[in-house]
């Protein structure tokens, strides 16, 4: 009797776990349609992050390579509707929606579907990952690619340029791991001010891919001089307005010209009133070498809230300009991005006279935490969860996500060339349990 009410108490506790996991998916779905209409409208750029997963990472406190797998599966969903609904309602567990958006396509997005309802992740994961390799090893799509390799460049309208490759993926593979090798800041990596080698860290903190394309490029025009700036960029600056432009004629706004004096090779002149210059001075850091291995040490890195990028700039917090010293003191590293934000977007940084505390504060004088605040959700969440998904229809149990699977052998060989089939006509072949 007494195993017989043990057994009943474990399929009803069973029950309620594959009820409340569903329901969690369904709230996932949420969080995925909110993320994709927060990245769309740039909402992180306009809230201080240099990416989404970024500004997840502070804001929610998630992991940056799950948030940057959040933002994928977020943007991927936005063309898979019907997956998107199965998330919706609880039917698929975010697991499974993960692995299918690695391959899923409007064409075999039906198949994909039924092959997820009908098998565990773990299957699914496999199946995934088979279809994928298949796909790369098709013959067509090889010739089809072949007078496909390009490199382009555009400039935005918001004044950034873009620059893309298309490669085969044996070419992709090799820039991309020349990529990721550049993203570890690891012993024998010289710096680029100083020439000096930095000792091993413990652990080899990562940077984003996009300053690792930027090392890349400063790296091949340093080439064996690694004291040289990559490259010089000639912007002729008034000492009195600290306004200024480019040798093309471009103009510079003041807090450009104070951004890029911050971390600067300075060379004075003398100009006479017709523009003619009469006098070229020694050219000086506005950051010494000393000061900057210093900075390294005591950051590490870019100071700005949620930030991990390592490739940066020194920042002064009172600029030289306003009388603002070049010490440790007045000075810490901000990456280019954070460090355009604090110059011209808006953003301040100061110290707080009482404790010494860096504190930074956005647009409209508020300070950014070091971490996003958490919502106090009090008691009761679970139910609120449940009541949220009635309100939205959803009727969701404990057999709402119940793979159709009894233990049976899965046959991954049928199931890829159902995906290859239905890639290949536009349509679901013929129903065939895997």
């Amino acid at each position: 009797m007494a195993a017989a009410v043990c057994h009943e108490e474990l399929v009803r506790l069973s029950d309620e776990i594959a009820e409340t996991a569903a329901h969690i998916d369904a709230a996932i779905h949420t969080l995925l349609t909110q993320i994709r209409a927060f990245d769309a409208a740039d909402g992180w750029h306009h809230l201080g992050a240099v990416s989404c997963a970024h500004y997840l990472s502070w804001r929610i406190g998630m992991d940056l390579g799950a948030a940057r797998e959040k933002v994928r599966v977020a943007r991927a969903l936005g063309e898979l509707p019907a997956i998107d609904d199965a998330l919706r309602r609880g039917e698929l567990s975010y697991s499974k929606v993960r692995a299918m958006t690695r391959v899923a396509t409007p064409a075999n997005e039906p198949v994909l579907l039924e092959l997820a309802r009908a098998c565990p992740a773990a299957h699914l994961e496999k199946l995934c990952r088979l279809y994928r390799g298949a796909q790369r090893q098709s013959p067509n799509a090889a010739r089809d690619r072949a007078d496909q390799r390009w490199v382009n460049t555009r400039e935005t309208a918001g004044g950034m340029v873009q620059i893309v490759i298309q490669v085969e993926p044996d070419e992709a593979q090799v820039v991309l791991a020349a990529i990721d090798a550049c993203r570890a800041d690891r012993s024998g990596r010289a710096d680029a001010t100083t020439g000096d080698v930095e000792p091993e860290p413990t652990r080899p903190m990562m940077r984003s891919r996009v300053d690792a394309v930027m090392a890349m490029a400063e790296a091949a025009v340093r080439g064996d001089k690694p004291e040289r700036s990559p490259t010089e960029v000639v912007v002729h600056i008034d000492a009195d307005t600290l306004e200024g432009h480019l040798e093309d004629g471009t103009g510079v706004s003041a807090e450009t010209a104070r951004r890029l004096c911050c971390d600067a090779g300075l060379v004075p002149t003398l100009d006479d009133a017709d523009g003619n210059t009469l006098n070229v001075g020694r050219k000086t850091r506005t950051i010494p070498g000393a000061l900057r291995r210093a900075l390294k040490l005591r950051d590490g890195g870019c100071r700005f809230p949620g930030c991990t990028h390592r490739i940066t700039d020194a920042h002064h917090i009172v600029h030289w300009a306003d009388g603002g010293e070049t010490s440790l003191a007045n000075t810490l590293l901000a990456c280019r991005v954070h460090h355009r934000f604090l110059h011209e977007h808006g953003y301040a940084v100061s110290r707080d006279p009482a404790t010494g505390d860096v504190v930074f504060t956005d647009p409209a004088g508020q300070p950014i935490p070091p971490t996003g605040p958490r919502p106090c959700l009090g008691d009761n969440a679970d139910a609120r969860l449940r009541a949220a998904a009635v309100a939205r229809g959803i009727d969701i149990d404990a057999e709402t996500s119940l793979p159709n699977w009894w233990g049976e052998r899965v046959d991954y060989h049928d199931a890829v060339s159902f995906l290859a089939l239905a890639d290949a006509t536009g349509s679901a072949p013929s129903r065939r349990r895997p």
